[in-house]
């Protein structure tokens, strides 16, 4: 059965690491075919909140999509000073991440809305992790992209907070580091084809959540057919990605 890991952190940094090498490991234990790869918000702006640092970490996730045998889609990650690369479209997706407790997107200025241009121009995927309130609004005011939630919506307010994508085709969620229960609960309300297999490796040397194979152990125990299974581990991310990464 094809595996794509939808969520995996990378970067080589003193802080935090996970390198090609790793990537494959990770992937080859877990039997999975390939990730969906972005970079470390400790590379964007954690540790030093600086344009070189972002565009050091973006170009290092492109580097290592192009050098592994394993199918690779990197995605770019937007911070908010919205820099818009002249290779976006080098990228397969967009990683757009804060934490409720971090520095924030601006929504209104007008850099905002030219990366999201940029976004829709290229019918890009977003991978959002983000507030609940600022969630809903990305949602509403960007009605043209297909957006996945990761962790089931555990970051961006709780999965019982959900509820309010369901009738929402192009909503998405991962399952990465998400509780059995509330994988289960998005399933019976949106159904296999908006749920995406994911694992949220973040690094080797302060390792954050768990790898590909534990994640995958658990998602097996929903116990779904195998037509159900291929679609959430790899048909549904895939569908939703620029044709020309596809192979």
């Amino acid at each position: 059965m094809r595996i794509i890991d939808n969520h995996i952190h990378c970067g080589n940094n003193a802080h935090k690491s996970f390198t090609p090498t790793d990537i494959k490991k990770d992937l080859s234990e877990a039997d999975a075919q390939g990730a969906v790869i972005f970079a470390f918000p400790e590379d964007m702006y954690r540790i030093e909140d600086s344009p070189e640092w972002r565009i050091r970490a973006n170009d290092y996730v492109l580097e290592v999509s192009r050098s592994m045998e394993e199918i690779i889609y990197p995605f770019y990650f937007v911070w908010n000073d919205y820099m818009i690369p002249d290779n976006l479209d080098d990228y397969a997706g967009i990683k757009w991440h804060r934490h409720w407790d971090e520095p924030r997107y601006d929504y209104d200025v007008p850099e905002c809305r030219e990366m999201l241009n940029a976004i829709k121009d290229l019918n890009l995927l977003v991978l959002i992790e983000e507030e609940y309130s600022n969630t809903v609004r990305f949602v509403r005011d960007n009605p043209e992209l297909a957006i996945i939630i990761p962790h089931m919506g555990g970051m961006n307010g709780g999965c019982d907070k959900m509820d309010v994508f369901f009738d929402n085709p192009s909503i998405y969620f991962d399952t990465s580091v998400a509780q059995l229960d509330d994988i289960k609960r998005i399933l019976d309300n949106v159904g296999v084809e908006r749920v995406i297999f994911g694992s949220d490796v973040s690094g080797t040397r302060q390792p954050f959540f768990n790898f590909t194979k534990v994640e995958l152990d658990k998602a097996l125990q929903l116990n779904l057919d195998e037509e159900s299974m291929s679609q959430i581990f790899a048909g549904n991310v895939e569908k939703l990605l620029p044709k020309k990464f596809l192979r």
